[in-house]
C-alpha cells in the first residue's frame, strides 16, 4: 500500500509542476500581447485632391457677432467624416480666437438621426457651459458651420457621451443673426 500511496503522490506532484510551468509561460507571453497598442481610428475617405468651400462661421474680435469665412477642405465621401473635419476647424477657430484655452478637444461619436446631430465632444469643451455671450456665440459658430452643409438642423453637444447642463443642455439650430 505504501507504493501505491508514494506513485500516487508522486502522479500529483508532477501535475502540479507541469500546471505552474504552463500557467507562468502562459502569463508572460499574455505579457508581451497586452504590450502591443491598438489603435481605434475610423477610415476617412476623400476624394484626391479635391476640395470643396465650406462657409465656416467665426467670432468677431471684439466678441460681439459671427463672421462668415469661407474655408476650403477636403471634399469627404460620407457625410460623418464631413461633419467631423467642420467640427474640427470650427474649434480650431475658438482657440485662435482665444476663446477657447486649449486647442486638444477631442471629437468622440458623431450621430447623425433624420436631421437631428449629436456630437460627442470631451470635457475640455465645458469651458463654454456657462451660458453668457461670448460661449453663446463659440457654440452657435459650430452650429452654423455644420449646418451650412443642408442635411442637419439641430445639434445637440453630449460631453463624453453624457448630457450636460447650462449651454449644453440645448439643442441649438441655425442662428447666424446672433
Amino acid at each position: 500500500m505504501n507504493k501505491k500511496l508514494i506513485a500516487v503522490v508522486c502522479i500529483i506532484w508532477g501535475i502540479v509542476i507541469v500546471s505552474g510551468v504552463m500557467f507562468f509561460q502562459m502569463r508572460s507571453s499574455s505579457k508581451k500581447i497586452n504590450i502591443i497598442e491598438i489603435t481605434n481610428k475610423e477610415k476617412v475617405v476623400t476624394e484626391e485632391g479635391k476640395v470643396e468651400k465650406i462657409n465656416f462661421y467665426v467670432v468677431s474680435d471684439n466678441v460681439d457677432k459671427l463672421l462668415r469665412k469661407e474655408k476650403e477642405i477636403p471634399l469627404y465621401i460620407k457625410p460623418k467624416d464631413k461633419i467631423r473635419k467642420i467640427v474640427q476647424v470650427s474649434m480650431e477657430n475658438l482657440w485662435e480666437s482665444k476663446i477657447l484655452k486649449t486647442s486638444q478637444i477631442e471629437i468622440g461619436n458623431i450621430f447623425i438621426k433624420g436631421d437631428m446631430l449629436y456630437i460627442d465632444v470631451d470635457a475640455n469643451m465645458l469651458e463654454l457651459k456657462v451660458e453668457n455671450r461670448k460661449n453663446l456665440l463659440a457654440i452657435y459658430s459650430i452650429v452654423n458651420s455644420v449646418t451650412e452643409i443642408g442635411n442637419i438642423r439641430k445639434i445637440k453637444f453630449l460631453i463624453d457621451g453624457k448630457e450636460e447642463t447650462g449651454s449644453f443642455s440645448k439643442i441649438y439650430t441655425r442662428n447666424t443673426n446672433i
